[in-house]
């Protein structure tokens, strides 16, 4: 039986009458905020260069896909529970943690209407040595589906874990809106992977918050999209913590995908880099807008952001915009962003070298992006996303045969 389409915002209950009281509240002041503020338009300003007014008006099934799973069982010291099952079994233990980032927009229709997702707890002074793998896998549909998957993972005092996310579907109906909060604890650390090989519709959310001396370290890997945004804002609360977030981009035809960074530097001597690098060819779009925001009080601040951007078309278009806003002195900050095409020197050189014009092209532009997906510390995740650049670009099977 087919069931109900109906768009966003129409898809909002009246009023939430199931869950702990806290839950309900908590969806109910979600949308509020939804029917204050509505679903993006042309004139808000963080999404003028992402349109969705097609996504706003299309009429939508709910697809519940279920919660994600884990690749493998969880090691000695991690907990992984449904939220479905905790909300509904202990509810308490979810008070005040789940739902606690600020949310608008698809994060705010995301908190009022979840039905699933996943709680990953990492026990005090646990060292997982083998990555948490997530697959959010969306099934092949007939007619425009929307889900919301939701994952928290708290990672409590001196633990550490990697959690790789990978998003993938061929449904090009589908709209997955997910929202996923991390925090973590003093001296805790966490690297996430998040790998987006979606050909659909894709609107992501990543929350971090940090304690003292605590590390997040996110790589971000983009496969194209028929319209990707993504994302994501790190609160550094306690002295000394600290965040790395690098991301690669490819976009080629018609895709179309924005990045958003936020980090907000809260507390004294915290560190912060943002590495993003983009490959646009076709007639495909990206955007970069990064953000980073230094509070009064935090002095001894160190922050940089780098966008880089590669055009291989006359018919791509990127937009570029890392800013600083700082209230306090005793820092050192710096951004920078360039758009560009290949290097003529570096090009020259290798053509010096009896190297085909065409296969030297390709080498730089492999070159390019594969800086970050270097960073990705699990050697077979890397040799994955390695295959899948190789893969979308001009002349991969060549440059596999001479690497």
């Amino acid at each position: 039986m087919t069931q109900e389409r109906q768009t966003l915002l129409d898809s909002l209950p009246s009023s939430f009458d199931t869950g702990p009281q806290w839950l309900r509240s908590l969806r109910g002041r979600a949308a509020d905020v939804l029917e204050e503020r509505g679903l993006p338009n042309k004139k808000t300003e963080a999404w003028r260069f992402t349109p969705v007014r097609s996504v706003v008006g299309t009429e939508f099934s709910h697809a519940d896909v279920g919660a994600p799973k884990l690749a493998a069982p969880a090691p000695e010291g991690v907990t992984v529970r449904s939220l479905r099952q905790v909300l509904d079994q202990e509810p308490a233990l979810l008070e005040g943690r789940l739902g606690r980032s600020e949310s608008e927009h698809f994060a705010a229709l995301n908190t009022a209407l979840f039905t699933e997702g996943l709680w990953i707890h990492m026990a005090a002074g646990v060292v997982v040595e083998e990555p948490l793998q997530l697959v959010h896998s969306l099934p092949r549909v007939s007619e425009p589906g929307v889900s919301y998957p939701r994952v928290l993972v708290t990672a409590e005092t001196g633990s550490e874990a990697t959690l790789i996310e990978t998003y993938a579907g061929e449904a090009a109906e589908q709209l997955t809106n997910s929202v996923v909060e991390v925090e973590l604890g003093r001296n805790a650390k966490l690297d996430h992977v998040r790998i987006h090989e979606n050909a659909g519709l894709q609107v992501g959310r990543v929350d971090v918050r940090q304690d003292a001396d605590s590390s997040y370290r996110s790589v971000v890997v983009t496969l194209g999209g028929a319209l990707l945004r993504f994302d994501v804002r790190v609160l550094l609360q306690g002295q000394g913590a600290e965040c790395q977030l690098n991301g690669a981009y490819l976009v080629d035809g018609n895709d179309h995908v924005d990045h958003h960074t936020v980090v907000e530097h809260q507390a004294p001597r915290c560190r912060s880099n943002q590495t993003y690098r983009g490959i646009a060819s076709g007639h495909g779009t990206a955007v970069f807008d990064g953000i980073v925001l230094v509070h009064r009080g935090a002095q001894k601040t160190e922050a940089h952001q780098e966008n880089r951007n590669l055009l291989l078309s006359e018919t791509a278009t990127v937009h570029t915009k890392p800013h600083l806003e700082i209230d306090t002195d005793d820092v050192v900050c710096s951004h920078g962003a360039t758009v560009g095409s290949l290097d003529e020197g570096q090009l020259f050189y290798l053509r010096t070298r009896a190297i085909p014009e065409e296969l030297a092209r390709a080498m730089l532009t492999y070159a390019f992006i594969e800086r970050v997906v270097d960073d990705v510390g699990h050697e077979p995740t890397r040799d994955q996303l390695r295959e899948a650049v190789l893969d979308r670009i001009p002349e991969g099977q060549t440059i596999r045969e001479v690497t």
